[in-house]
């Protein structure tokens, strides 16, 4: 018997006819005879685009937050391994162990840094294999550990792959441009209808959520809300275990509790070399002027 003939459909997706009906119904409205109505019902249209819209928008939460659910497991299970990884190394040798420890350091410098791109840590993790051959196995306890340390690497490497993919996913275009063109639409219809102060209300502050709603969506999309805020913590946990400074870049210290008298790496952008330089800072008084100098500096370098 011969190998069965494989059967290839159209190679895109079905919601791309929505391009053909669209020029559709404008050749139908080209072409056919106006009906003209008397009275334009907006409320009816009110309803209509609103049920649509509520629609449509709560499929997209429903993904964006689907997606931050599955980010916070996954970046917890990272954590854990990180922290099993770095507890099993002890047992393996101080040369490996110590090697460990900066390959962990980096991985997490590189994650926290670029949390929407998540391949930049992929040669820090690829790094634990290649320090495989620095292990110290002279006991049965210690190969028992080595078989340990290989089984959780083992599973971390899924894990890290499940973030590189969710951190660089983003909710499909042409959900957002239906998103978007149902709220501008039901905004517009809204404006139509305003007549009494009571409608004018309805008009300023729902049109004010459904930009709040635009604005939320991208913040999701774009890793801005929670899941990031969860990445932050668990990297102080790491730093605190491998007793090195804590590091955040210059855009998250905003957003982080510092310390007083307590030393951090701050990882400042330089715009001139196209890379970021870590400084070592003591949160003090003098903290902001330290790194406004900084700053100044690498605009000396730039003229």
């Amino acid at each position: 018997m011969g190998e069965p003939k494989i059967k290839r459909g159209l190679n895109f997706y079905w919601y791309y006819w929505t391009i053909i009906v669209f020029l559709g119904f404008i050749l139908i409205n080209y072409y056919t005879r106006y009906f003209k109505i008397e009275v334009l019902d907006v409320g009816l249209m009110i309803s209509v685009v609103s049920f649509l819209f509520g629609f449509l928008i709560s499929i997209t939460f429903s993904m964006l937050l689907n997606r931050t659910a599955i980010l916070k497991d996954s970046l917890t299970a990272e954590t854990g391994r990180l922290v099993s990884l770095f507890s099993l190394s002890k047992h393996l040798g101080q040369k490996f162990h110590g090697r460990v420890r900066e390959r962990i350091d980096s991985y997490t410098i590189k994650t926290l840094r670029g949390y929407k791109q998540y391949e930049i840590s992929r040669e820090d993790f690829y790094g634990f294999y290649d320090d495989l051959q620095f292990m110290e196995i002279k006991t049965e306890q210690q190969n028992n550990f080595a078989g340990s340390f290989l089984y959780v690497l083992g599973e971390m490497s899924t894990i890290r792959e499940k973030l590189e993919y969710l951190t660089n996913r983003k909710v499909e275009f042409s959900i957002k441009v239906a998103d978007y063109t149902l709220g501008i639409l039901l905004i517009a219809l809204l404006f139509m209808n305003r007549n009494d102060p009571f409608t004018n209300i309805i008009f300023i502050l729902v049109s004010t959520i459904i930009v709040f709603i635009f604005l939320i969506i991208e913040d999701f999309d774009n890793l801005r809300i929670a899941d990031y805020s969860a990445n932050i913590s668990n990297s102080e946990q790491i730093f605190d275990l491998i007793r090195r400074e804590r590091y955040y870049p210059q855009r998250l210290l905003s957003r982080v509790k510092l310390e007083e008298g307590r030393k951090y790496r701050i990882g400042i952008y330089n715009s001139k070399l196209k890379e970021e330089e870590i400084f070592e800072i003591i949160y003090n008084s003098v903290f902001k002027i330290k790194i406004n100098k900084i700053l100044e500096k690498f605009k000396g370098r730039d003229k």
